[in-house]
């Protein structure tokens, strides 16, 4: 029995990692997540492992929206 992590869309990928979708997109399309799968109502569902073996990590806090203005 494998434990298998689960699929992502881009929007939950870029929101769990703290970056845009725009880098997901980027990173998917470049060949870097390996094992994205194209879902009809979904749209492109990225695996958590690929995105934890290029690097991203989950949860990453986003940064500050006042970054630099105290």
């Amino acid at each position: 029995m494998s434990m298998h992590r689960p699929l992502l869309t881009q929007r939950e990928a870029a929101t769990a990692c703290g970056v845009s979708r725009s880098t997901i997109r980027r990173r998917r399309e470049a060949g870097e997540l390996p094992g994205c799968v194209q879902d009809e109502e979904r749209g492109w569902l990225i695996p958590v492992d690929a995105l934890l073996a290029a690097g991203f990590r989950l949860h990453a806090p986003a940064p500050p929206e006042d970054a630099g203005c105290e």
